[in-house]
């Protein structure tokens, strides 16, 4: 017994040190400090083993996502950012008359630019874009599969997307994207023609493009890509308009544990 008191009694280490040495020893120690301080380490063992494993996993993260309105919008380029979209019209033959809607419709791609002039007018600038059928390297050759279950070929794509999207309509300079549907022809005759085949048969202006999402689980690469689309069913009486918005996200950790002073740019 005597013995295991003296085992116990050199593993308190919250003993107190004497100005004198009592029996050849210059710190008071008690066996029953020694059993606290062996709880001690047990309970700091558990804690730490049992914080350490979701740690490892990657389990005890928390995620805030929010959305801020700036005072001055970013430019947004998609060449820059490797973003692309296909649109275009999709429409069936009609049955009785073997017409399709590409045959009675345009499809125009415009570049809009609003300037705000020295006397307080505005000028609106309009710049027809060129476009081709769609190939797998508008999307990066990453998206092969989607393009051909898709159909992709038969859109169009931009010959250039390096111009830069920006502002609102109250800056002084505001540029955005234009794709308008028009008739192929300016006769009565002709717009009874769209008039039958668009109550008969679906026609849509559809988009295409790479969006993203968030898989935090998978820590190496949180981000992934994705092909997401819009379309419009066009009517015959109705005119219809739809905004489309283009949104910088980025994605950062606000929680620098040890590295407290870390200027990292954040992933855009």
């Amino acid at each position: 017994m005597k013995k295991i008191k003296n085992f116990f009694s050199k593993l308190d280490i919250f003993g107190v040190y004497f100005s004198f040495k009592y029996k050849e020893n210059d710190k008071y120690r008690t066996s029953l400090g020694g059993i606290v301080f062996i709880l001690f380490c047990i309970a700091v063992l558990t804690i730490v083993i049992y914080f350490f494993i979701p740690f490892i996993k990657r389990q005890n993260y928390s995620i805030i996502y929010y959305s801020m309105n700036l005072a001055k919008t970013e430019q947004v380029i998609l060449k820059e950012s490797n973003a692309s979209f296909a649109i275009g019209l999709t429409c069936n033959a009609d049955q009785e008359s073997g017409i399709k809607g590409q045959d009675l419709l345009n499809f125009e791609s415009r570049f809009i630019i609003y300037k705000k002039e020295p006397d307080g007018k505005r000028q609106k600038t309009k710049e027809i874009l060129s476009s081709h059928p769609c190939t797998y390297s508008d999307f990066y050759n990453k998206y092969n599969q989607q393009v051909d279950i898709l159909n992709l070929n038969n859109l169009q794509c931009l010959d250039r997307t390096d111009y830069a999207i920006e502002g609102l309509y109250t800056d002084e300079i505001f540029t955005y994207y234009e794709f308008s549907v028009i008739s192929k022809e300016d006769k009565p005759e002709h717009f009874e023609k769209i008039y039958n085949y668009l109550t008969r048969n679906n026609c849509y202006l559809e988009l295409y493009y790479i969006d993203i999402s968030f898989d935090l689980n998978n820590y190496k690469d949180p981000i992934k890509p994705y092909m997401n689309s819009l379309y419009i069913q066009l009517n015959p009486i109705t005119l219809i308009k739809k905004n489309i918005y283009f949104m910088n996200e980025y994605f950062d950790d606000d929680d620098y544990l040890v590295f407290v002073y870390d200027n990292e740019k954040p992933m855009k």
